[in-house]
């Protein structure tokens, strides 16, 4: 039983953090969408959307997918939303 508590909460405690670092790049990612050329490394995918809203996912597993809308005059990225990209 104890075993099984070990791998439980190491399997947590990697989730957590592969969750942590899709969060950071799709942040990443929203911050400088409307330089993407600023982007060192580009760990997401993003497609437009509609009008001003675009769909950004990480590339990293668990996957984050947020949908962004983008002020074409001030360059600011709202986050309209996101969810956990489930395969």
């Amino acid at each position: 039983m104890a075993s099984l508590s070990i791998v439980e909460l190491n399997t947590m405690t990697a989730a957590r953090r592969g969750f942590i670092a899709a969060d950071k790049a799709v942040v990443e990612c929203e911050n400088n969408i409307s330089n993407l050329a600023a982007l060192t490394e580009n760990a997401c995918f993003i497609q437009p959307a509609g009008k001003n809203i675009w769909l950004i996912t990480s590339k990293q597993k668990p996957g984050v997918q947020v949908h962004v809308f983008l002020d074409e005059k001030t360059g600011v990225a709202t986050r309209l939303n996101w969810r956990q990209v489930f395969e």
